[in-house]
């Protein structure tokens, strides 16, 4: 059962299908069927199983500083404050170790990654029996699972305890992280809320100064055609006056030419009179 959880993450679904027929073949049906059930651990859950396996000293020193925590915390008094910050510091070492050296997939961990990983060694602090499925190496991660593979396939899973004190303020602390992540999601949905409304009012305030730039430029070109268009009015007003007093000078010119030639002829006929 052991290298089931030592395999590649990416190789462990072959793994615990050949597995599975391996124990079928040999016979032993009802082990093929738990071992086929088992779930495919998570990258934060087999990042603590790796180092399980090949760092068992440094698991050791953090189930070390959990155990005396519970112990502590089991019988409130003197040294639960050391125990605590001993926890805490042991618990920021195994990050440490966790960050640098687990790359399932070949990948290095995230850090919502490294917050579960975070959230599956506070679980291990409560109770002695995920402590023990961490120090074996099979610790799993999921509500659809149980939270440990201490034992192998076919034993009996150990009782939990009765709450205590540390579960009780695991839990929580557990509660209130959700729900800091919770009002932090919130808040960053309404900031990005509010940044879009910020900038669509931006650009309707834009386009509503562009609109106004060109409204006021049509209103200039409108009142200048309008003068020109007086000066116009003007001009033809003034031509017409002018063409009218000039048909008028004209037909007096004519009235004048035929009264001329009128006493040009009265003239002529009175000098032939006279010449006779």
């Amino acid at each position: 059962m052991s290298r089931l959880f030592a395999v590649p993450l990416e190789d462990f679904v072959a793994e615990r299908k050949r597995l599975a027929k391996e124990l079928r073949d040999a016979g032993d049906r009802d082990a093929a069927a738990e071992v086929a059930k088992l779930p495919k651990p998570t990258p934060p859950a087999w990042a603590l199983n790796l180092l399980a396996r090949e760092d068992p000293d440094a698991i050791g020193t953090w189930l070390d500083a959990a155990e005396e925590l519970r112990d502590v915390s089991a019988r409130p008094g003197a040294g639960l404050r050391e125990a605590m910050a001993a926890h805490r510091d042991a618990t920021r070492e195994l990050l440490g170790v966790v960050r640098e050296r687990a790359q399932p997939g070949g990948k290095p961990l995230s850090e919502p990654m490294l917050e579960r990983v975070r959230e599956l060694l506070q679980a291990a602090t409560v109770d002695p029996a995920t402590a023990e499925a961490l120090r074996a190496g099979r610790i799993v991660e999921g509500d659809e699972a149980p939270a440990l593979f201490a034992a192998d396939v076919g034993s009996e899973p150990a009782p939990r305890p009765a709450p205590s004190k540390a579960e009780k303020q695991a839990d929580q602390a557990k509660a209130d992280r959700a729900a800091k992540r919770d009002a932090e999601r919130k808040e960053r949905e309404r900031a990005d809320r509010i940044a879009q409304l910020e900038q669509h009012v931006a650009e309707l305030e834009e386009r509503l100064a562009g609109l106004r730039d060109e409204a006021e430029e049509r209103d200039a070109a409108a009142k200048e055609a309008d003068e020109r268009l007086a000066d116009a009015r003007r001009v033809l007003h003034r031509t017409e006056s002018e063409a009218e007093a000039a048909a008028d000078a004209a037909e007096d010119a004519g009235e004048a030419v035929a009264t001329a030639e009128r006493e040009l002829r009265q003239l002529n006929r009175q000098l032939r009179s006279a010449s006779s």
